[in-house]
């Protein structure tokens, strides 16, 4: 037998050891799913039950926001790693070293005795979260083809969501019931579980590629993407925002940056393979990611103080208006990924996200503290549908148009620019704010280092306040206009190929025939 048919004979094995029963490819994204939950629930469970942690840790307020800001930077830092060795090594076998991490540092972090060994261990179980994002993305393209995928999205969003939304309500039901420690062992029946359906259903033939890892592209985007996001993280508070720190910190950040590019160029397995920005599906998807993590981190994040500052309303009342982004994300994840996988037409939909995400952020930009509630719901149902419709198609465009040796990196690439753009817009525009309120301090009656509670100012005061927030978050959210209206543009512009319909393993296979 030559060494071609000997080459075919492999890969025809290799696609039909991939040909799942239904029952074991739902049963494997079921592990997938619950790896996902995992990602979700470690920023979120812990969020209602900080303050408890800290006064029995006997930490301060910079031990609070370290606690929050390790863990996703290490996330973030970490998406583009991981992508790049879901090219090179087995998928099964980094999601279970996602897990296992994931889970060691959990327990590690329940038992710290001290913040700052709190702090170290978030940090390492953001390393293994940014791994079961990454992986587990990778995993629902070896299971499940582009054309066919949209029917999940919305199964994918909806369980990312609740994580999302309902971590911090089951935080402090946990906090009050057992303690706060037990926030970061609820996690562990999920890993086990997601370890034992992934072991007895996947059997996925390894990538065909090199074992070189990019070591000095890994440095190089781990230290640019860290050292500005530490910046926004403690500038202004640590030193000023205009300093010989700050100066020094964004240069080396942007040297870095630099570096990278010129790294990546030469070596043979980049961790971020340039020619990937070439393609013109992933470089307007990337464009629209940045757009879509700004707004969709931002307007949770701003939106809260809005309610419960510029109108007076509980915490639970601001949740609840919250939900409609929520709620229309789940939505609109379902309805369209449904439509998609039916009919293969992806583009008008894509268009009519970023139209949503445009026009809502043009709403949230003239809140004022007499804006209809109605309408302001109207608005953050707009957010919902922009991300619902935008989150999970925008990775599957990256990974249709991706060569089967780049499917990692390019899953990865979308993730890690959305995440690292809201992070740093969060951690940009929570300075303006407090840098407005310090300004009119004598004004509004109350301090930038302080958070106002309205209900116990008097009526005059009160007013301005309310009238000073509300005008500050509106115009906040006209930083997120110009970048919507490049997302919408990029999405006019996007390449209107027809999604493939085999999958990443199927693809893969293919490719080594044709060799």
């Amino acid at each position: 037998m030559s060494i071609r048919q000997e080459r075919s004979a492999t890969c025809a094995d290799s696609v039909d050891s991939a040909e799942m029963t239904r029952r074991r490819m739902l049963t494997a994204m079921v592990g997938t799913l619950l790896g996902l939950v995992l990602s979700a629930l470690a920023s979120t469970t812990i969020l209602t039950s900080l303050p408890v942690m800290m006064n029995e840790l006997g930490a301060g307020q910079t031990a609070y926001t370290w606690v929050i800001t390790a863990n996703l930077l290490t996330t973030t830092v970490s998406l583009a790693i991981w992508g790049k060795l879901c090219d090179l090594f087995s998928h099964t076998r980094l999601m279970f070293a996602a897990i296992g991490l994931f889970i060691a540092a959990s327990l590690c972090a329940g038992l710290s005795p001290t913040a700052e060994a709190l702090i170290g261990f978030r940090a390492v179980q953001g390393i293994g979260a940014g791994g079961l994002i990454s992986v587990g993305s990778v995993l629902l393209a070896d299971l499940v083809s582009p054309r066919e995928r949209g029917k999940y999205a919305g199964v994918v969003g909806g369980v990312i969501g609740v994580g999302t939304m309902g971590g911090p309500v089951l935080g402090g039901l946990i906090t009050d019931a057992l303690g706060w420690r037990w926030n970061f062992y609820l996690g562990i029946p999920f890993a086990v579980a997601s370890v034992i359906l992934l072991h007895r259903t996947l059997d996925l033939p390894s990538p065909r590629g090199s074992a070189r890892i990019d070591w000095a592209g890994a440095v190089l985007v781990t230290a640019s993407a860290g050292l500005v996001m530490t910046w926004v993280s403690v500038a202004g508070d640590m030193f000023p925002w205009w300093s010989w720190q700050s100066v020094a910190m964004v240069t080396t950040s942007l040297g870095c940056a630099i570096a990278t590019i010129v790294v990546e160029r030469k070596v043979a397995e980049p961790l971020i393979p340039l020619g990937l920005f070439t393609d013109p599906t992933i470089s307007r998807v990337v464009i629209t990611s940045v757009s879509l993590g700004v707004t969709m981190l931002s307007v949770p994040a701003f939106m809260s103080q809005y309610f419960q500052i510029a109108r007076g309303m509980s915490p639970s009342a601001s949740g609840s208006m919250i939900l409609a982004m929520s709620a229309s994300t789940f939505i609109a994840s379902t309805v369209v990924g449904q439509v998609i996988s039916r009919t293969g037409r992806w583009k008008p939909w894509v268009i009519l996200g970023t139209a949503f995400l445009l026009s809502a952020t043009v709403g949230l930009a003239t809140l004022t503290s007499t804006t209809p509630l109605a309408l302001v719901g109207g608005y953050l149902a707009g957010v919902g549908v922009a991300v619902g419709t935008l989150m999970s198609n925008m990775q599957i465009l990256a990974q249709n148009s991706a060569p089967p040796d780049k499917l990692g990196a390019a899953t990865a690439l979308p993730a890690f620019f959305r995440q690292l753009a809201g992070t740093l817009a969060i951690g940009v525009l929570g300075a303006v704010i407090a840098t407005r309120v310090s300004k009119t301090s004598g004004a509004a009656g109350s301090t930038g280092d302080t958070v106002p509670d309205v209900s116990k100012l008097s009526g005059p005061v009160r007013d301005a306040v309310q009238t000073l927030y509300a005008d500050i978050i509106g115009d906040l959210f006209l930083w997120c206009v110009p970048l919507a209206a490049v997302a919408f543009l990029a999405t006019v512009l996007l390449p209107n190929r027809p999604l493939r319909t085999n999958t990443a393993v199927q693809q893969r296979a293919e490719s080594l025939l044709s060799e």
